[in-house]
């Protein structure tokens, strides 16, 4: 059990599901480069929601831009927030900082959050377009050698069994 869990947490196995997928190259790229780009933005819960409605609007392939939204995980939330605020921080030329939360009324508690969620999303949407860019070329990259590495297989069977 703990180990089929490993497996599927594991970045093998997703590279495994971009390399079955059957749409093209550059489809299961763009796909997961928006799911990477989703998945660094601060709506938890709903960025598998928010990825594969824009892939299917953009029609580039749905499940790669779920995988890609898994670049946050139940082990990489926190950390991947922290960074997007901190670098939405740096953006906004913002000192950093955990402001004081008023709970005496509930537009303190907003205001107060408004203080830690513009630089998360601003730090989300420049990290999301720096590693959606990154994941983009490599990927592609990977399923292109792929694909030629398939069709020089069936060339050299059709070769074979024309002798």
């Amino acid at each position: 059990m703990m180990k089929k869990l490993k497996e599927a947490l594991s970045l093998k196995f997703y590279l495994k599901k971009l390399l079955e997928l059957k749409d093209r190259p550059d489809e299961t790229a763009k796909g997961l480069a928006l799911g990477v780009f989703v998945g660094f933005l601060p709506i938890n819960g709903f960025q598998v929601l928010v990825a594969v409605t824009i892939a299917a609007v953009t029609r580039v392939s749905k499940i790669a831009a779920a995988i890609g939204t898994h670049v946050t995980n139940p082990w990489t939330t926190i950390p991947v927030l922290i960074l997007d605020y901190y670098v939405g921080c740096l953006l906004l030329n913002k000192k950093a900082c955990i402001p004081h939360v008023d709970f005496s009324s509930f537009s303190s508690i907003l205001s107060s959050g408004k203080e830690i969620f513009i630089p998360m999303f601003i730090g989300g949407v420049f990290l999301g377009v720096i590693f959606s860019i990154l994941s983009y070329f490599g990927v592609k990259k990977l399923l292109e050698r792929e694909v030629n590495v398939v069709k020089n297989y069936v060339k050299n069977i059709k070769e074979k069994t024309a002798d």
